[in-house]
Parts: structure tokens; C-alpha cells; sequence
């Protein structure tokens, strides 16, 4: 029989000593990687990173969040709020200007790796106070934060995935200890975590439907009025600054972008998968042993793994999704399984699941780190991107300076880098991703036809020197270059 990993040693150490060694190693390269890419000048560390840079910057400049996405300028913001106001209110207290785009894309990138590090500490709570031995909490910890997908470096995301796994912490704590005062505590931060971003809903549900699979009506009720307490509460301040069409707009309709099956394809590409399968192998063994009189922490990891892997494959069929939706699934299997080898009853497989989790944990930190490290390069020479970031520079100096744009007057821009986030209040139509990629016409753009041909929108820019200008499937004639600078094009109306 094949001796438990935590007993058995390999060249004089134990062998839970060489995991967790080999554990913090992988993990601080990957470390190394997230704080290289922080001060990078591309303007896309992941998931359109613009979008939620341009949702801060309005904060900042004490514009409206929300607003009609079908009238000038033209912006979706397709996430809850708490995120943004996160950063803009730290950006608030150190002094950092809506129109300072390099500070707002280092702030952002540096609140989120800050978010991500204060996870990794939770997960570890979790995991250890629920029994699991060090190596294996550690191992969880390393691969939840090498789990982190580029969608995480500078989004929401970070934000809701640290509010959902505090949740979890104190529902475990309330497992164990059942008291109101905790109980109130997982719905607050679970609903946190849905205002971080709309797919937190998953971690409002869990513990809800866990309750009530147990039968207990009198936890049921507490946690339910406590939710929408909070819901209520939240919604309440998110409409003093819009109104109940704008908001549907914005974080409802936004997201009906069509869907897609390409995060499924990524997923299930056996290059890919070949790493991904260990997790699904551990998702099925929690999923049978945790129900097999483990207790009701385990009981609830058995319940909430499954719902995440299949609230993750069904939310990802959404068109523009990829591998990030996965990582609850991910997540939660990892904690799980860590706590069920540390106190889980014994089993058949128990000491070779400790062995495989070990060996495939390690080699699936390996394959993300490695993964990490492509995208961390994926943009060099960095200075090709300060080039970038000065010519924007030069463009918005001549469109200030010499082409007089007064501050009521407004300009399209047909790529997506710094100048938009130069000129948050009179750039339009900036979410080109939002706009383009979806499989219909999420809004009416007529206004938008319109303010390109009428002289709302005052000044074209374009990074190639091709026109006239086609958008939306539309073509706008009548525009005629006025200058070049360093590689950009401005164009105005030939009247």
C-alpha cells in the first residue's frame, strides 16, 4: 500500500517539506512575472483592460458611470461597480487625475495583484482551519494564485474573486460553529462580491441552496433576508448617481453579447487539457468522497465544486468568454481537496490522491507559471509601447493646441491605446470590443451614425492612413486628413 505523502521521506526530508519548498519557489516566479507586468506601458494585460480603466478614470473625474450607451459618448460599462469605486477612491486619496492614464492603469494593476495576494491569504485560512495539513494548504494556496488568469491582473475579477472566497471563509466558520453574527458576515461579503462583478451571484447561491438541501429553514431564512438586505442596500447607492434603464443598459444588456463555444474549444484542446484534467479527476473524487459522512464542511465543498464547474462551462458559452470563468470551479476543488486529505475519512485511494494531487498540483503551477511567462513577454520591447504612449501624447498636444478642441466638442478614434484615456470626457464610442465583437447589435447607434456625420464628432484619429472611415459596418465619407503625427493620422470633416 502506498504510504501517506505527510509520512513518508525523500532524501532525509519529508516529502510535504519538498512540496511546500517547491510550492513557494513556482510561486514566486510567478510572483516575479505579475509584478514585471504592473509596470508595463501596453495598455492590455487582459480581458480589455481598457474598459475598466475608462470605467475608474470616469469616477475620477466625477462622471456618471452609467449612462446611455445609445447617446454621446457612447459607453458601456458592462460590470457592477465596487471595483472601480475601489480604485477610484484610493486613486482620490493619493491624488491621482481622471486624465493621468498612466497612473490609473498602474493603479488598477497594482490594487488587483494586491487583491489577488490578500486571496491567497484567505484560501490558506480556509484551508488550514479546516483541518488541512500545511503542504496541502500550501499547495492550494500556490495553485489558486497561480490559477489566475490575465483577466485578473487589472478587472473586477480580482475584486470578486477575493469577496466570493471570503464567503466561503466565514460559511465554513458558520458550519462549524453556527452563529448569526457569521452567517451575516458570509452574505455580505458574497453580495460584495455579485457588485464586484455580476458572476458572484454563484456564491450568493451556494450557501442558499446548501441550507436548504439540509434543511435548515431557520439559517435559510437569516441568510436570505440578510442577502437582500445587502442587495437592496447596494442597488439603493448604485442608482443615487443613474437610473434603474441605464444601469439594466449597461450591466444586463451589455453582457448579451451571443454565444460562443471558443472558451469551451480552448478548454477541451488537448495541448490544454492534458493540464486540466487532474482538476476535473479531483472534482469527481471530492464530489463522492465529500458526501461520504466527511462532515458538513466537506459536505458543502461536494455540493459547491460541481455547481462552479457548471456554473463556469454554461456562463463561458457567452461569446468573448475564456478560461477565467473557471476559476471558481478551480478554486473550490483545490480548497476542497486539501481539506478533505487533511480530514476526510479514509478511503481506498486516499494516499494516492495525496501523491497525484501533489505531483499534478505542481506540475499544473508549472504549466501556468510557464503560461504567464508567454504573456508577460507577449508585448515586448516595452519601449515599442512608451513609443506608443508619447505619440498619443503628441496627438492629444496638436488636437489641444493646434487644432483648438474646445472641451464641448468631441473625437472618434479608431484604435484602442492611450489617446482615448487622454481625453475621457470627449472621446466616443471607446469600447470597440463591447462594439464589434458581438453577434448583433446590442444598441440602436443612429445617434452615433449621426454624430459622425453632422460635426458632433469634430476630429477622426487613426493609427493607418486609410480612408474614408468604416465602423459598424458604415461607411463615413467626407473626412479628410489635417495632420500626421508620429504615426497617427487626425482627420476632420472636408467642408
Amino acid at each position: 500500500m502506498l504510504p501517506a505523502l505527510g509520512t513518508t521521506k525523500v532524501i532525509g526530508l519529508p516529502a510535504r517539506s519538498w512540496v511546500t519548498l517547491a510550492v513557494l519557489l513556482i510561486a514566486l516566479v510567478h510572483l516575479a512575472l505579475r509584478l514585471y507586468m504592473v509596470p508595463q506601458y501596453r495598455t492590455e494585460l487582459g480581458g480589455v483592460e481598457h474598459n475598466s480603466v475608462h470605467a475608474i478614470q470616469k469616477l475620477l473625474l466625477d462622471i456618471p458611470l452609467y449612462q446611455d450607451p445609445e447617446q454621446v459618448p457612447f459607453d458601456v460599462i458592462q460590470y457592477t461597480p465596487a471595483y472601480f469605486i475601489a480604485c477610484a477612491t484610493v486613486g482620490k486619496v493619493v491624488g491621482i487625475s481622471g486624465e493621468d492614464a498612466r497612473s490609473v492603469f498602474l493603479l488598477s494593476r497594482i490594487i488587483a495583484l494586491s487583491l489577488t495576494l490578500l486571496t491567497c491569504w484567505v484560501v490558506y485560512r480556509i484551508c488550514k482551519e479546516n483541518g488541512a495539513e500545511t503542504w496541502s494548504a500550501a499547495l492550494a494556496t500556490g495553485l489558486v494564485f497561480c490559477s489566475y488568469t490575465e483577466h485578473f491582473y487589472a478587472r473586477p475579477d480580482a475584486l470578486q474573486s477575493f469577496a466570493s472566497l471570503t464567503a466561503v471563509l466565514f460559511f465554513t466558520r458558520w458550519l462549524r460553529a453556527p452563529n448569526w453574527r457569521i452567517l451575516t458576515l458570509c452574505a455580505s461579503f458574497a453580495v460584495f462580491g455579485f457588485f464586484a462583478k455580476q458572476s458572484g451571484a454563484l456564491m450568493i447561491g451556494v450557501p442558499a441552496l446548501y441550507l436548504v438541501l439540509t434543511g435548515n429553514w431557520k439559517a435559510f431564512g437569516l441568510y436570505s433576508a440578510a442577502t437582500l438586505f445587502f442587495l437592496l442596500i447596494g442597488f439603493v447607492l448604485i442608482l443615487l448617481g443613474t437610473t434603474p434603464w441605464a444601469l439594466w443598459q449597461n450591466t444586463v444588456q451589455g453582457l448579451a453579447n451571443g454565444y460562443s463555444t471558443m472558451m469551451w474549444g480552448e478548454l477541451f484542446e488537448p495541448a490544454t487539457y492534458k493540464y486540466f484534467i487532474g482538476w476535473h479527476i479531483l472534482a469527481l473524487v471530492l464530489l463522492v468522497q465529500g458526501f461520504r459522512g466527511n462532515g458538513p464542511v466537506l459536505h458543502f465543498f461536494a455540493l459547491a465544486v460541481p455547481l462552479a464547474v457548471a456554473f463556469g462551462l454554461l456562463t463561458g458559452l457567452k461569446s468573448g468568454s475564456r478560461l477565467n470563468y473557471l476559476h471558481e470551479g478551480l478554486t473550490l476543488t483545490f480548497v476542497g481537496t486539501a481539506i478533505l486529505l487533511g480530514t476526510g475519512k479514509p478511503f481506498r485511494w486516499k494516499n494516492f490522491t495525496g501523491w497525484a494531487f501533489a505531483c499534478y498540483g505542481l506540475i499544473f503551477m508549472a504549466f501556468r507559471t510557464k503560461s504567464t511567462e508567454n504573456w508577460a513577454h507577449f508585448d515586448d520591447p516595452d519601449s515599442a509601447r512608451v513609443a506608443e504612449y508619447q505619440a498619443d501624447i503628441a496627438v492629444r498636444d496638436v488636437l489641444l493646441n493646434e487644432l483648438d478642441l474646445e472641451p464641448n466638442e468631441h473625437i472618434f478614434v479608431t484604435y484602442r491605446d492611450y489617446l482615448d484615456h487622454f481625453l475621457v470626457q470627449q472621446s466616443v464610442m471607446k469600447q470597440h470590443d463591447i462594439v464589434k465583437f458581438s453577434t448583433d447589435r446590442l444598441y440602436d447607434y443612429a445617434a452615433f451614425h449621426k454624430a459622425m456625420r453632422d460635426g458632433t464628432v469634430r476630429f477622426v484619429v487613426t493609427d493607418h492612413p486609410e480612408y474614408p472611415i468604416t465602423f459598424l459596418d458604415s461607411t463615413y465619407t467626407g473626412w479628410v486628413p489635417v495632420r500626421s503625427v508620429a504615426g497617427r493620422t487626425i482627420l476632420a470633416r472636408d467642408e
